[in-house]
């Protein structure tokens, strides 16, 4: 064999080595980063999952309370705005979730095996925020009706007169 051919084998040899690292670099990166959006979505899905149930045992206590008159929960609203700007912002990210599993498949760098992974995180993570989406309007409407409840009554054989008079001397 020439030296020139020899050369040219053993450059050759040096990129094919290169580029085999290159390659297991880049399949490590991936599995790298497939490890990395699973284990986020599973945090995700354990954190919604347990706000979920624990806004659902605190709406059945709500629920559960025969308030008195004047006896509010929430009398200026703070927890019920807090409730809806949460799962309003929820919904807002479904969205976007859907988005970035519909990108599972059209990634061809990704196995059946993979894509199937990620296909579960992303259903299940978003199955427990729907379930904290739907837990969180029952808290907010448990304590809305809680608080309506709790509203004064007029008495029996109260007059409409009375009734009137009474709402002329409520602060604006």
């Amino acid at each position: 064999m020439s030296h020139q051919v020899a050369q040219y084998i053993s450059a050759l040899s040096d990129e094919l080595r290169a580029l085999g690292s290159s390659v297991e670099g880049t399949s490590l990166y991936l599995l790298r980063a497939i490890e990395t959006t699973v284990d986020q979505l599973g945090t995700h899905e354990r954190l919604a999952a347990a706000t979920a149930e624990i806004s659902g045992r605190l709406a059945k206590r709500v629920e559960s309370h025969q308030p008195e008159p004047g006896q509010y929960l929430d009398p200026n609203d703070e927890a019920i705005n807090a409730f809806e700007t949460a799962y309003k912002g929820l919904e807002e990210a479904l969205p976007g979730m859907l988005l970035h599993k519909a990108a599972i498949d059209k990634d061809d760098k990704l196995d059946g095996d993979q894509r199937e992974l990620l296909h579960i995180a992303y259903d299940r993570c978003m199955s427990a925020l729907a379930y904290l989406i739907e837990q969180a309007k029952n808290l907010r409407a448990a304590v809305i009706m809680h608080d309506l409840a709790a509203e004064p009554r007029p008495q029996p054989g109260t007059t409409l007169q009375e009734v009137l008079s009474d709402l002329r001397t409520l602060p604006n």
